[in-house]
């Protein structure tokens, strides 16, 4: 009797679609007392957001201006 034989491998892993927010811990040190500081992902994120903004606006702030006062 000339059979086929599937293998199929269950042990793949599969991640979750939330794994994606995940917020994990980049940089975290004890300052003073029972306080933690941490920078995580999400504050790297926005830290990297503000620079960029503020970068911008100070770029398309024309402080010399073309004309004129007069």
């Amino acid at each position: 009797m000339m059979g086929t034989t599937t293998e199929v491998n269950y042990n793949t892993i599969v991640a979750s679609p939330l794994d994606q927010f995940e917020i994990r811990n980049l940089l975290s040190f004890n300052a003073v007392g029972d306080v933690n500081l941490a920078i995580t992902n999400i504050g790297l994120y926005l830290i990297i957001g503000v620079f960029l903004v503020l970068t911008l606006n100070i770029l398309a702030t024309n402080y010399n201006k073309v004309g004129s006062n007069n």
